[in-house]
């Protein structure tokens, strides 16, 4: 299992570092970038690590926010399937509780995309 995580999330980030690099070679006409005769500058390679960064922080949120969910729906299943009569009281509990992780996970990725808006 840990393998197998690890497996994704090299994968994961060789995606994002090729897309990262093909983005910050596509600067606008007449931006810094392209003014600039001696190439690029250590700023925009402080900017393409930062944005790299964020995307690599918003992945990881929703890959947490995915295994809190789902860890949470196996409990109310197995809860369930031994007590069927509490299965309204378990289903709310695990709404709310599923609310409140998509809620954070929704803070955290508006302030990875924050940091990416403020550094490009």
């Amino acid at each position: 299992m840990v393998d197998l995580l690890f497996r994704i999330l090299a994968v994961v980030l060789v995606i994002a570092v090729m897309f990262s690099f093909v983005a910050s070679a596509q600067a606008a006409v007449g931006s810094p970038a392209t003014d600039a005769k001696e190439g690029v500058s250590a700023g925009s390679y402080a900017q393409m690590l930062g944005v790299l960064g964020a995307l690599l922080g918003s992945g990881i949120i929703v890959f947490g926010a995915a295994m809190g969910i789902s860890r949470i729906a196996s409990g109310a299943t197995e809860a369930v399937a031994r007590q069927p009569e509490a299965g309204g009281r378990i289903f709310t509990s695990m709404v709310i509780a599923a609310s409140l992780i998509e809620g954070i996970a929704f803070f955290g990725l508006i302030v990875c995309f924050v940091a990416i808006f403020l550094l490009t």
